[in-house]
């Protein structure tokens, strides 16, 4: 842990959840297209858990989970459990709550709750940090186009291109998602299942009293499909399965939060998306507070892994605000970072850190207390102050180091 010189704390930041009252008629106030990959026929999708982004298992019947390897990586605080997991083939030794998740722009919780797995061959062979259950999309619609192999995020409602008559019911209970089907005209309940290859999997009960062959019409929301292949669970199995290869026939979008889903062919119109596939470079503008990640910061602002004493990289002395959208004094703050960055644009460079989006970064500085403003000179060393200091004070600080 770098030294730097505590001089005063003036409180710790407010948990401040915004929420609005407000409707609004159809339309999303948030979507992006993301691409994800395709390891040994499983959906692998990048997230952000406890301010360490990695890669992660697309799990339709999980929940938010953690190799045990990545819990370590994060430093998170586990405790054992005796739970277990809702698919077979897991053995959990913890669970825990991770600060910050993110996934796109369009997910996001200042925490969530997270279980650890004993070592799983395979994660290990996928080599992901673990799987993202689809608890996680509470709030969010899920679009997958395996045709294009994307994921769409929308918040609060469907894509424009999902037909509004394209839509039934589901349920998400433990064990997965549960959706309302019909298979040989008669409704039935299954679990999407996206580790299962056959597209749909009988109970041993509605097998029987469907006795649909070898294949079956199924009817998915309003679209039909005759022909479907259909296999007889082994054993005591309680639930029916739709399995992933009945995404090749169209689109599919998840409103977990409603508890329905949309069902259609390809074609329709989300052709015309692409997904945002961009390698961000950082630009850092004189007299803005600039937004860094790790990266950034090791290569332009200080390498703490190089050594525990501040050592500033840069020409010019550098004031550090980490801060959260959740934290009240934070965002009171910001105007005021925001007139002393214009003011010093030429002689201080300004940067803002997001605890919740860069977990290493809160653990090397401590940054659990927020706002907590770093002030690193070029030659003499760091100080941090926490909590909403005054504009006058916060000058003085500047002023000392360009002495």
């Amino acid at each position: 842990m770098m030294k730097i010189k505590l001089l005063h704390s003036l409180g710790l930041g407010l948990l401040l959840l915004c929420t609005t009252s407000a409707v609004f008629a159809q339309a999303n106030l948030n979507q992006e297209v993301l691409p994800y990959q395709e390891r040994d026929g499983y959906m692998i999708i990048r997230a952000n858990v406890g301010g360490t982004e990695g890669d992660f298992l697309l799990d339709s019947r999980g929940a938010v989970g953690l190799t045990e390897a990545a819990a370590v990586k994060r430093q998170l605080k586990i405790s054992k459990t005796l739970d277990t997991y809702s698919r077979a083939g897991y053995e959990l030794s913890g669970k825990g709550r991770a600060p910050g998740f993110f996934i796109g722009n369009v997910v996001y919780s200042k925490d969530i709750s997270v279980v650890v797995f004993k070592a799983s061959p395979l994660l290990e062979k996928l080599k992901v940090d673990g799987v993202i259950g689809f608890n996680a999309f509470i709030g969010t619609v899920l679009t997958l186009n395996t045709k294009l192999k994307t994921m769409t995020l929308s918040s609060p409602y469907r894509p424009d291109y999902m037909k509004l008559n394209n839509r039934q019911e589901a349920k998400l209970k433990t064990g997965g998602l549960f959706m309302d089907i019909l298979v040989n005209g008669k409704t039935i309940k299954a679990v999407a299942d996206f580790y299962q290859d056959q597209p749909l999997v009988l109970t041993a009960t509605d097998f029987d009293l469907l006795q649909p062959g070898k294949t079956a019409e199924l009817k998915l929301a309003n679209q039909n499909f005759e022909k479907i292949p259909v296999v007889k669970a082994a054993g005591d199995q309680a639930f029916n399965v739709l399995g992933k290869s009945i995404l090749k026939q169209g689109m599919i979008s998840f409103d977990v939060g409603r508890g329905k889903y949309y069902f259609q062919p390809f074609n329709n119109g989300e052709d015309q998306t692409v997904p945002v596939v961009k390698k961000e470079t950082m630009a850092i503008v004189p007299g803005k507070i600039n937004p860094v990640d790790r990266a950034y910061f090791l290569k332009h602002i200080y390498d703490y892994k190089a050594g525990k004493e501040w050592k500033a990289i840069g020409d010019k002395p550098v004031v550090i605000d980490f801060w959260a959208t959740w934290c009240g004094p934070c965002l009171k703050l910001m105007p005021v970072m925001e007139e002393l960055a214009a003011k010093y644009k030429d002689r201080v460079v300004f940067y803002k850190v997001n605890v919740d989006k860069e977990g290493e970064l809160r653990q090397v500085f401590d940054a659990n207390a927020i706002p907590l403003l770093i002030f690193g000179s070029v030659n003499n060393g760091a100080v941090r102050e926490v909590g909403g200091d005054t504009k006058e004070k916060i000058e003085a600080r500047i002023l000392k180091m360009l002495q």
